[in-house]
């Protein structure tokens, strides 16, 4: 899956998280999550980790294109 997630976009990829680190939605989900092939906790970690690294060059290329003069 992190293949998938480095193609998604940050919109994307923080719209997937949000739907899928729902406490109550993985509740109801229990032995499904393994029998349905749902995200697990470690997939939700590893779209966190990619999400923020995103982010964070979004950040960098955005402040390297960004001069500032008086």
């Amino acid at each position: 899956m992190e293949k998938w997630f480095k193609t998604l976009s940050i919109k994307e990829l923080s719209t997937w998280i949000k739907n899928f680190d729902n406490s109550t939605w993985r509740q109801k989900v229990g032995l499904n999550q393994f029998l349905d092939n749902q995200p697990t906790s470690e997939d939700i970690k590893t779209a966190k980790r990619i999400l923020k690294n995103k982010k964070a060059y979004f950040k960098q290329q955005l402040m390297k294109d960004t001069h500032i003069s008086f």
